[in-house]
């Protein structure tokens, strides 16, 4: 026979020690070494943390969760610098991130919707660099983003062109090179401050596929028109240059810039971006709005395709 006053002493016994050990396995600092993978999820008033791998034990997991009555007292401490661009913030009791960097864009740049046989443009560099932040506020999917930066674009005339500015009217226009002048360039520069304001919808968590739409403020400092050309002529002195028979003039190379070409000083630009995984993300950049002032030089529309970085 059992002794059931002995029996029930004795599990209370066991279940006292049984008690104090958990205490203390819960109390313990528990060190695990070499991890592979940490992540931390934290939900409203329940944080988890799940570890993966462990040194000399890929398969070792630990999960534990944690209830938080008081969210205010989380910190959170950056000790890696590729964590330094990410900051943990909340929003109406929901968890999002704030993520910041430097852009930077090269593609090719023309002028498009211009007077009809007024001249020809050829494709011309289009970069600059631009400082974003971002706002996620729910997940990854969906990034509110503003940022500064600076571009430079130049549009090339075609070879038998160069821009000219009237100097009682002020008008800049293309007029065709003098029939003496040889490897002729022209090329009409613009430098802008930027103010880009874009939307980002990814198609999954791991914004893999994207796409980005919104639109550039520019703010058009400066602008100049320059043309590069090398001259020839002759003598119309029989007896040529310097004593000599031959009447030819030497060859001179010269460099025109013209400056104060009436651009308008803001314009906006349409803006998309494609994002591409495991590749460049590429853009399309549109100006609705005419280059020069009214009245200041022909119709022309900017327009520019590349990639960011």
């Amino acid at each position: 026979m059992i002794d059931m006053k002995k029996f029930l002493m004795a599990a209370a016994v066991l279940g006292g020690f049984s008690a104090q050990a958990m205490a203390e396995a819960v109390g313990d600092t528990l060190v695990i070494e070499q991890a592979e993978k940490v992540r931390i999820e934290t939900r409203d008033t329940v944080q988890r943390i799940v570890i993966s791998g462990a040194k000399d034990d890929p398969g070792f997991h630990y999960v534990q969760r944690i209830s938080i009555p008081d969210t205010s007292a989380v910190r959170r401490t950056v000790k890696s610098v590729k964590d330094f661009n990410k900051i943990t913030v909340k929003r109406n009791g929901k968890e999002g991130k704030v993520d910041f960097g430097f852009h930077l864009n090269l593609g090719l740049g023309t002028m498009v919707n211009a007077d009809a046989g007024s001249f020809k443009m050829q494709s011309s560099w289009d970069y600059g660099l631009t400082f974003m932040v971002g706002w996620h506020p729910y997940g990854k999917r969906n990034v509110w983003s503003a940022g500064l930066g600076v571009n430079r674009r130049n549009y090339k005339m075609d070879r038998d062109q160069f821009w000219f500015k009237d100097s009682y009217s002020d008008v800049i226009s293309p007029v065709d090179v003098e029939p003496n002048w040889s490897n002729c360039s022209a090329l009409l520069s613009v430098f802008s401050l930027q103010v880009p304001l874009t939307y980002t919808h990814y198609f999954d968590n791991k914004e893999g596929w994207g796409l980005t739409v919104g639109g550039i403020i520019n703010f058009n400092t400066g602008a100049h028109a320059t043309r590069r050309y090398t001259t020839s002529g002759t003598y119309s002195n029989s007896y040529g240059v310097n004593g000599h028979s031959s009447n030819q003039l030497p060859e001179e190379d010269y460099k025109v810039t013209t400056k104060a070409i009436g651009q308008r000083l803001v314009t906006v630009d349409a803006l998309a971006i494609v994002h591409i995984p495991s590749f460049l993300d590429v853009y399309c950049k549109y100006c609705p709005m005419k280059f020069f002032k009214d009245d200041r030089g022909p119709k022309m529309q900017q327009l520019s395709i590349g990639f960011m970085f």
